[in-house]
Formats: C-alpha cells, sequence, structure tokens
C-alpha cells in the first residue's frame, strides 16, 4: 500500500484531462500501481450501459472499444469479460457516469475511493458534453425530420389521386430510413389492402383477408420485426417480399394499417428518431387519404344535388303552370314532394269542344325512379287525353306501364273529362283513394267507380263513372300522402279529418278549399313531417 504522500503525488500526475487516449493510459497506469492488478479497463456510462474506452494488460484482440456492459454489474459479483473480477462505480453528483474494471489485483485498495472519485470529477462533465452533443444531434435530426414532414405533408396535400399520396409517402420513406423496399397496407372491412408497395416484386404483393388481418392488428403496437409476428399469412407474405420491419399506423388507439420495410443498406438498426417520423409520416398520409375521399364523396354529393335540383325543375315544368279560367267554376292543385322529386301528378289538359281533362296520379316508390315514370305517364296522358273513351283510355295506359316498366311498378291514376257548359262529368278511378265528392246539399260521396291499379295487370276492365255538377258542389282529389299521412304516434290523418277540414271552407273558393286540406295535413304530422307525397287538386262548381 502507497503512503499518503505517494498517493498524492500519483494522483497530481494524472493528466489535466480524460479526453483523450493518453489520458486514459495514464489513469489505468496509476490504477495499475496502486492495485497490482493484471488487468484494468476504463468504461464510460452510455445511454442503459457502459462502454469500453480503454484497456490495459488485455491482448489486443480481446479489447474491443465497441465492448458493452450494463449498468447492473457495477459493484456486483458475477462473471465479466476482458479477465475483470470487478466494477467499480465512478460517480459524479451521485450519478454514475463510467466503472473501473479491475483483475488479479487490490480491487479494496485503500486509494481506488479517491481515485475514482477524481475520474468521476473529470468523466462527469466529459460525459455532460457528450449528452449535450447527442441532444443537439437528435435536435438537429428532429428539425430535419420536421421540416421534411412539413414539405412532405404539402406534396401530399398536393396529391390529387390516393395512388400518388401513396408514391410520396413510400418514396420518402424508403429515402430517410434508406432502405431498398417499403409497402403500405391499409386497414379495410375486408381486410388489409395493399395500397402501394416499391421495390418488391409484384408476384409477392397481395393484400391480406380479414381472417388472416385480425391477430396481426391486434398485437400491432410498436415497430416489430417481421419474423416476430404471430405465425400466419401476413408474416409468411411479408417475409417473401424480403420486408423485415413493420411499423404500425394508428390513429388513436384505432389500428388504420402498417408500413413494411427492407432491411437497411447499411445493414444498422433504424433508430428511434427514424421510427417515429416512418409513423408520423403514416399518419400525414391517413390524413391525406382521408382528406381525398372525403372530397370525392363531397364532389360525389355536390354532383348529386345539381343532379336532383335539375330533376325538380324539369318535373317542376311538367306540371301546369296556373289553372284554366272556366265559366262557373274554380281549379286549384298543389303537389309536395316529400323528397327532391317525386312520383305524384296533377294535370289539366285542353280537350276539343271547350272540355278539359283533369288527372291525378300517384306512381309507386318515391324519389328520381318514381320521377321518370311520372314524367312518361304525363306524356302518355298527354298524347291520349280525348283521343279515346276514357275505358279505352285506361286500357291503352296499362298495356303501356306493364310492358314498359317492371312488375314491381305500377300507377294508381283518377281521371276525369269535365263539359263544363252542361256540368257532365265522366271519370274513371284506377286503384286511385276516390275522390271526395261534396255536394250543395250537404252531402258526401265518393267517386269510386273504375279499375285496378295501372301497371300490374296486362288486362283490366274499366267502370266509367258519370255524374252531374250544380253549383256549389265541390269535388277534392288527393293522394295517400293526404289520408294516410301520419302523426308522432303512427295515427292517419283519415278521410273523415279530411271532409271536415273541406267542410270547415266550403263556403269559400277552391284555393281556400285546397289551403285547408294541405294546411290540415301539415299541422297533423307537425315536426315528423312527410312520409309520402302530397297532391291535391280542388274543383268547385259556382254559379253560371
Amino acid at each position: 500500500m502507497k503512503g499518503a504522500s505517494e498517493l498524492t503525488l500519483l494522483l497530481a500526475a494524472l493528466p489535466a484531462t480524460s479526453s483523450d487516449e493518453a489520458a486514459h493510459a495514464a489513469t489505468l497506469e496509476l490504477a495499475e500501481r496502486l492495485t497490482g492488478a493484471s488487468s484494468l479497463a476504463l468504461f464510460a456510462a452510455e445511454g442503459e450501459g457502459l462502454r469500453l474506452r480503454a484497456a490495459r494488460g488485455v491482448a489486443a484482440r480481446e479489447a474491443s472499444s465497441a465492448l458493452r456492459l450494463e449498468t447492473a454489474q457495477v459493484d456486483e459479483p458475477g462473471p465479466l469479460p476482458l479477465g475483470l473480477d470487478r466494477l467499480l462505480a465512478v460517480r459524479h453528483a451521485d450519478r454514475l457516469v463510467g466503472a473501473l474494471g479491475i483483475g488479479g489485483g487490490d480491487a479494496d485498495a485503500p486509494a481506488l475511493p479517491a481515485l475514482c472519485g477524481l475520474l468521476g470529477e473529470r468523466l462527469g462533465p466529459q460525459r455532460a458534453d457528450e449528452e449535450v452533443r447527442r441532444l443537439n444531434q437528435r435536435l438537429s435530426v428532429k428539425v430535419f425530420q420536421l421540416k421534411t414532414l412539413f414539405e412532405i405533408t404539402r406534396e401530399l396535400a398536393a396529391s390529387g389521386e390516393e395512388v400518388g399520396v401513396v408514391n410520396v409517402a413510400l418514396s420518402t420513406l424508403m429515402g430517410h430510413l434508406v432502405v431498398s423496399r417499403a409497402a403500405l397496407y391499409l386497414a379495410s372491412g375486408e381486410g388489409l389492402t395493399l395500397a402501394g408497395a416499391k421495390g418488391v416484386r409484384s408476384t409477392s404483393a397481395r393484400a391480406f383477408s380479414a381472417a388472416a388481418s385480425a391477430p396481426l392488428l391486434a398485437l400491432l403496437e410498436r415497430p416489430t420485426a417481421v419474423e416476430a409476428l404471430p405465425p400466419g399469412e401476413p408474416r409468411e407474405a411479408l417475409a417473401e417480399m424480403r420486408l423485415a420491419t413493420v411499423i404500425p399506423l394508428r390513429i388513436g388507439a384505432r389500428p388504420e394499417g402498417f408500413f413494411a420495410i427492407g432491411p437497411r443498406i447499411s445493414g444498422a438498426p433504424a433508430s428511434d428518431e427514424d421510427l417515429d417520423f416512418a409513423a408520423t409520416l403514416g399518419q400525414q398520409a391517413l390524413a391525406a387519404l382521408d382528406t381525398l375521399r372525403l372530397q370525392r364523396v363531397r364532389l360525389s354529393k355536390e354532383r348529386q344535388d345539381r343532379e336532383l335540383q335539375i330533376a325538380r325543375e324539369i318535373q317542376g315544368s311538367l306540371f301546369p303552370r296556373g289553372c284554366p279560367r272556366l265559366p262557373g267554376y274554380e281549379l286549384a292543385a298543389a303537389s309536395d314532394s316529400c323528397y327532391e322529386v317525386g312520383g305524384d301528378l296533377y294535370d289539366y289538359i285542353p280537350l276539343p269542344e271547350g272540355r278539359l281533362a283533369l288527372a291525378v296520379a300517384d306512381i309507386s316508390g318515391k324519389g328520381t325512379p318514381a320521377s321518370l315514370l311520372m314524367a312518361s305517364l304525363h306524356a302518355s296522358l298527354r298524347a291520349l287525353a280525348g283521343s279515346l273513351p276514357i275505358d279505352r283510355l285506361m286500357a291503352r295506359l296499362n298495356r303501356f306501364l306493364c310492358e314498359s316498366t317492371s312488375p314491381s311498378k305500377y300507377v294508381t291514376l283518377f281521371y276525369a273529362e269535365l263539359d263544363p257548359a252542361s256540368g257532365r262529368l265522366q271519370y274513371a278511378s284506377a286503384g286511385h283513394v276516390p275522390p271526395f265528392l261534396l255536394r250543395a246539399d250537404g252531402g258526401v260521396t265518393r267517386l269510386d267507380r273504375g279499375a285496378p291499379v295501372l301497371g300490374l295487370l296486362e288486362d283490366i276492365d274499366c267502370e266509367v263513372g258519370e255524374l252531374q255538377l250544380v253549383p256549389g258542389d265541390v269535388i277534392a282529389a288527393v293522394t295517400d300522402g293526404a289520408t294516410e299521412a301520419q302523426d308522432a304516434g303512427g295515427n292517419e290523418w283519415g278521410d273523415d279529418r279530411l271532409v271536415r277540414a273541406l267542410q270547415a271552407r266550403r263556403g269559400q273558393g277552391a284555393a281556400a278549399l285546397l289551403s285547408g286540406v294541405v294546411e290540415g295535413v301539415r299541422s297533423w304530422t307537425g315536426a315528423a313531417g312527410c312520409t309520402d307525397d302530397l297532391t291535391v287538386l280542388v274543383l268547385k262548381a259556382t254559379e253560371r
């Protein structure tokens, strides 16, 4: 054991810095003189472990600057490399900054604590400087990655197609991680879809079914080596494509797919920063793809809205622009579609000798299909009205509908021909809601002569009804959107309420009678709104 004065001189002989090879060698030489050890090593703390900085008394082939030990081995017995028996902690401000390894000597030499303390004073600032340099390097990498992500985000946003987004994402990923192959898989209801791949043989690239994908997506929470994936089709396919690592892409806790990349060209593993960059890039790509899908839905909705608006305008042009003026009669009609376009129809058709045809029809179904059939029926009615007796007209329309529409489509139709001069009215109701006839003397009857609905049966018999109108008589023809209108409880407005609405205003004109029916229906349905198209036509006989 050395004396105190000699120890002081030995410690003072240490170089002023331990940042180079000469300083490490001098430290180990001093430790050898203090302990008589046959093998010595100096380690510096690095991350969660210890990395060899210098060795003495060890064959050159045994010492490697890449040698790393666990910090848990400090001051603990156990087998150690390089012929070392023990690792002595080197601390600075109660923080482990390194270790001194001793083998074949006196590890309890009295001067060793002082030597380790002096090493700590010198290794501590050195490690702090190294950590600052590493943090600066990581910060520089982060700044570079953020700039890259910012630029890529603009490129992704500018890509007008999904394939463009995928190509930009894969090219950026491969360039940043320096890999020669990569693939992007996206989750869907059918499983995992291969959105795109680069550097992969097309014969190997394929999608995965929902059954094969579910176990993989459930386990993927962090980057995982392909060989560590659960056995199954995805692992086999990814290995066949020579992809090495899977990087999960998530939105919140929901898995949305993954990047799969090949090994880096340098052979070095990807750093945490690189994997974070890949995950963030994937989220940006997912956001860009979602934006494109939303834009596509929006454009489709706008196109549908334009088409429906055009259809509504066309359908509106089929209705009469106004009510004809007939001496001794008042007419009023209105039609309100439940959707943008509907399947109800009303029309006034001038006939020879001053007569007038009246029509109210209801096409089965709602919306655009019903509106198309309504337009066809409108053209047919206009072409046939007045050219045939009513029973033959109904038969002709029925054959036309049977031949030109599907078996599930049909039409209900009330058709009448009025001779204003005589007050004579002939009519037929083909499966339609029988119109209401309110007589001037207070009686109420229904116009129920006619035929079955049109378009279902190839041959129909039609019975034509006839009546004489006198001043004060009112005819109200409606579709079932009036009589079957429901309140919030599912109760129908019904025939009786419709008659009462007419009787309440029977002393008024046709327009007021029409308003009474429409207002009654709207009041009955309330906030629930309509469930069917509503059409009302009112004819009132007045003094001639």
